[in-house]
This record gives C-alpha cells, structure tokens and sequence, in this order.
C-alpha cells in the first residue's frame, strides 16, 4: 500500500519546497563552518572539538553521493559538466586527490619541521623526509577512493537512468 504517496502534486509547490530544502542545507553548513572555524580559535586547532560537525559535512556529503547515483543524477551531472569544462569530471577527481594528498604533505612536512627539528639543516631534512613520505602515502590513496568512489557513483547512475529508460519504454 501505498500510503505515504501523494499522486497529485503542484509541479509549482513541489519546486519551491525543494528550494526552501536546498537553502536549508546551505544555512546548516554555513552554521556548522562558523561553528568549527570558532572553535578552532576558542579551544585551538583540536579534532576532538570538531567531531560532530565533521561528521555532518562527511555524512552529507556520502549521502548526497548515494541517493543522487541512485536516482540517475551523477550520470546527468557529469554530463553536464563535461559538455561545459575543459577538463573532464574524472580527470578533476584525480587531480583534486593529488593535490589533497600534496597539501597533506606540505602541512605534515612543516608541522614537522616546525615542531620537531632543533637546527635549520634538521627542519630541511624533516621536512622533505616528511613530505616525500606523507605524499607517497596519501596521494595513491587519496586518488585510489576517490577514482573509484566515482566509477562506482557513476555506474550505479548508469543503471538507475538504464532502468528508468526501460520503465518509461514499456
């Protein structure tokens, strides 16, 4: 039974409520951005401070990801986004992991030099040791979930629009 489904709908209604839904998940993660940048300058630069809102962005984030390849809309979206860039949508996914992971190191590298090495020649050598080591590890892996979180969204998108072109034919 279908009790939960309204059949008739005003395409008009429906339109605005999505915009209202869309406005307030931007005023949710603008609440939750203020709310980590001013912890990070009341309680200083502390994960354990910011764990909620951290698994807001990343839980968003996840379910965005699921329902819109559930749904068929990654496959529309990467369309629409490679007609319009010169880069392709999976070309910036690789290249957003290399410089996530290359960011990562620079910040391990002089975190590191900083707070570790007594002499100047000790900085240098943490630092492009910590770096080099950093990058060799976070960048495969980084490019690795990333590139197949997206062929994976993008296949399971693939076949959602498949079933809804099978459903709409018969």
């Amino acid at each position: 039974m279908n009790l939960l489904k309204n059949k008739i709908q005003d395409e008009r209604v429906v339109h605005e409520q999505n915009k209202i839904y869309r406005e307030i998940y931007l005023l949710i993660f603008a609440i939750c951005f203020i709310s980590v940048i001013s912890k990070f300058f009341i309680y200083g630069f502390e994960m354990e401070h910011v764990v909620t809102e951290m698994i807001i962005f990343f839980a968003a984030g996840i379910y965005y990801s699921v329902r819109a390849s559930q749904k068929g809309l990654f496959s529309a979206e990467v369309e629409m986004h490679d007609s319009k860039s010169k880069w392709s949508y999976q070309t910036k996914t690789i290249v957003i992991g290399v410089a996530t992971g290359i960011a990562l190191g620079l910040f391990f590298g002089i975190n590191s030099a900083v707070n570790y090495a007594e002499t100047p020649l000790e900085r240098v050598y943490y630092f492009f040791l910590t770096f080099a080591t950093s990058m060799m590890f976070y960048i495969p892996i980084l490019v690795l979930v990333l590139v197949i979180s997206y062929t994976a969204a993008k296949h399971r998108s693939d076949k959602a629009v498949d079933k809804q072109l099978e459903d709409d034919e018969s």
